[in-house]
């Protein structure tokens, strides 16, 4: 027995269970996964965490240091390690959801994610170094071919059908996994852990059972919302009574619409307070208005790439009231609700007015985004605290709604990305001016919003804004000038400068030697300097070594590329 396990053993459990508590929360499966296979007594701790957080592994994993040069030969041998561990965990899990391992691993998970599972199964190194070990045994129930595999020699080998059928083998797992902890929650008289499923690509026939499976269910993410029907709202009533939160990646069906109004419709009432919709084609008036069924709970709602249908129906949504996050995204961008259907326009402003507890707010593609912003700003009872308005307005003509963010002074975070062709001094200096004067900005994007800011309004920027964390631009001919005044911000952590730089090695030095121990960690991008002024490899080796020792810090730097410059080198 070494000394460091000697050491180990003489721990008090409570402190192991500290230990690895922490390296649960930091996510570290490649530490959890050491200390569950190192001793009884780490194991006790270990595993069930392990379980909790695999649905973060990966090829990459944590293991490989890749600050060090590594061979091909030796970078591919440290992921197929790392393939092997992320097998592993899967592997235990399903095979104790059958009864055949020592510890119940499928007990222990807090989140089901068949996603994790659907992207080992499609790695490359998997399927040329550890599908067949996987699959052996009496894992083999759970491997279906295509009907028309292509062969393939393994190591040992022996031929195999590369392509297997994912979507069943999903759907045997998924029946196995949750099967068994149900039927072992019932038998022990306790609680199933899982809270929390991605299942997939899943059927709407199968997704009512499993969810009636999970009492403690309280998120679902869906790859295709589609999927959901009063089924499967009927399933959640009777069996889910914690579940309230919602993801789906697309709803592909055109006649979605329906069917999800339904579903939400028939969910109990004032039971969701989460909806993200990634992309919305189902999504139409019906839902819009079926979504008034949880008018009193509903406080995240993220509707990305709605219809013109659904677009020219917003107003539908004027019930839902106690929204705190809000983030809309116009697929089209056409619609234009104050000039073609002023009476949803009106109703959406009043409504966003009367949502008093809102404080993030998106709008994407939005026309009308400056009109209904302009008077939302302006209201005395909004108060945000997160303000993106992006692919949506020209900076030109856009003073009103410029001078009215500056009423906003409870924002933290900013993100602008106005189109400013044929912008005029006037309107670069009311926004800046209006932007001034939020002083409790932690966050500022002004990217291509800012194209044509010079030095002079980044160094107004920085002199009144002394509590940003992270400040985005880009801008031409920024020079040194510009480093006294960001040097002010003591709390910044990330600094991404895509504006047409001309610094020299000499100015960023300068403005590293001003770093503050709160500047911790500082990332810094320098991504478009003039070529004329390039600085030499050595300088910038000093310039990275410097800000490493200073703050631990990141600097990264490109050179300004004319566009098309790329293509003209590669037909020269």
């Amino acid at each position: 027995m070494t000394a460091s396990l000697r050491a180990e053993l003489s721990l008090p459990l409570e402190v192991l269970g500290m230990v690895c508590d922490e390296l649960g929360h930091k996510q570290d499966l490649g530490a959890l996964f050491n200390c569950a296979v190192s001793s009884k007594q780490l194991a006790q701790p270990a595993i069930p965490l392990l379980y909790r957080v695999y649905n973060y592994s990966n090829t990459e994993g944590g293991d490989a240091d890749f600050s060090k040069p590594q061979t091909f030969q030796a970078r591919k041998e440290q992921q197929i390690r790392t393939m092997s561990k992320w097998a592993l965990l899967w592997k235990s899990v399903i095979r104790s959801s059958i009864g055949k391992t020592a510890y119940p691993y499928a007990q222990f998970l807090k989140s089901l994610d068949l996603r994790n599972f659907t992207y080992l199964l499609e790695d490359t190194l998997f399927r040329d170094y550890g599908m067949e070990d996987f699959f052996a045994g009496d894992m083999d129930q759970f491997l279906k071919a295509q009907e028309t595999p292509i062969r393939k020699r393994t190591r040992k080998g022996n031929a195999i059908g590369t392509r297997i059928d994912i979507p069943v083998v999903l759907d045997l797992v998924g029946e196995s996994i949750t099967k068994y902890v149900s039927v072992a929650a019932t038998k022990q008289n306790s609680k199933v852990a899982l809270d929390d499923i991605a299942p997939g690509d899943i059927s709407s026939a199968v997704l009512p059972r499993w969810i009636g499976r999970l009492s403690q269910l309280r998120s679902m993410t869906l790859w295709d919302g589609a999927v959901l029907n009063e089924d499967a709202a009927t399933a959640i009533n009777t069996h889910c009574p914690r579940f309230n939160d919602l993801t789906f990646f697309r709803c592909s069906r055109e006649a979605a619409d329906s069917d999800l109004a339904a579903f939400f419709g028939a969910l109990k009432s004032d039971s969701l307070e989460s909806l993200n919709a990634l992309s919305a084609e189902g999504i139409g008036p019906e839902t819009l208005l079926a979504l008034n069924n949880h008018s009193k709970s509903l406080r995240r709602l993220k509707i990305n790439g709605l219809r013109n249908d659904a677009m020219k129906k917003l107003s539908l949504l004027q019930d839902c009231l106690a929204l705190e996050t809000l983030a809309l995204k116009d697929y089209h961008g056409l619609v234009n609700l104050e000039a073609t259907e002023n009476d949803v326009f009106i109703e959406v402003v009043e409504w966003l007015k009367r949502c008093q507890q809102l404080k993030e707010l998106s709008l994407d593609r939005f026309v009308s985004a400056p009109e209904i912003l302009t008077q939302i700003c302006l209201n005395s009872s909004t108060q945000l605290r997160k303000l993106e308005v992006v692919n949506s307005y020209s900076l030109t003509d856009s003073q009103a709604f410029h001078r009215a963010l500056s009423q906003q002074t409870t924002l933290e975070a900013l993100r602008l990305t106005a189109d400013p062709e044929a912008a005029f001094r006037d309107d670069i200096d009311t926004l800046v001016s209006s932007v001034c004067q939020l002083s409790k900005l932690t966050y500022l994007d002004l990217c291509v919003t800012s194209d044509y800011f010079r030095t002079a309004e980044i160094r107004l920027l920085a002199t009144n804004l002394k509590a940003l964390e992270v400040l985005k631009f880009t801008g031409y001919d920024i020079t040194d000038d510009v480093w006294y005044s960001i040097s002010g911000l003591h709390k910044l952590r990330a600094l991404e400068i895509q504006a047409v730089t001309s610094f020299s090695a000499d100015g960023i030095l300068s403005y590293i030697s001003t770093l503050q121990p709160t500047n911790q960690g500082l990332n810094l991008l320098v991504a478009n300097q003039n070529a004329d002024q390039d600085i030499s490899d050595v300088e910038k080796a000093i310039i990275q070594d410097s800000i490493a020792e200073k703050v631990d810090g990141k600097f990264e730097y490109e050179l300004f590329k004319e566009a098309g410059s790329e293509e003209d080198s590669d037909s020269d």
